[in-house]
């Protein structure tokens, strides 16, 4: 039985999270898996066995399908969107989709 993990388009972890997860992978003591949300959702119920909270937040500007504005992560975007959406990000300090 696998704990909760994030699925869908993607997940925002927090520093503490990820310096565990670095730290885990340097040391050995983090075991590798196949699907890395499975993977991130077994490494966090660890983080938080070891006595850290976890808060999980869920946001409606993560998109399944595509992109919409105010995105905090878009879906299914080719190469030319993804470098796209970052130019706009760069260069307007808002979060547009590009079609």
């Amino acid at each position: 039985m696998y704990p909760p993990w994030a699925h869908g388009p993607g997940y925002v972890i927090s520093r503490d999270i990820a310096k565990f997860v670095v730290q885990g992978h340097q040391e050995l003591t983090l075991q590798l898996f196949k699907l890395e949300d499975v993977a991130m959702g077994i490494w966090i119920q660890q983080y938080k066995n070891s006595g850290q909270q976890v808060n999980i937040v869920t946001d409606d500007r993560f998109y399944n399908e595509g992109c919409e504005a105010d995105y905090v992560l878009a879906h299914y975007q080719t190469p030319r969107l993804m470098m796209c959406l970052w130019e706009k990000l760069k260069t307007e300090y808002h979060a547009i989709c590009c079609e």
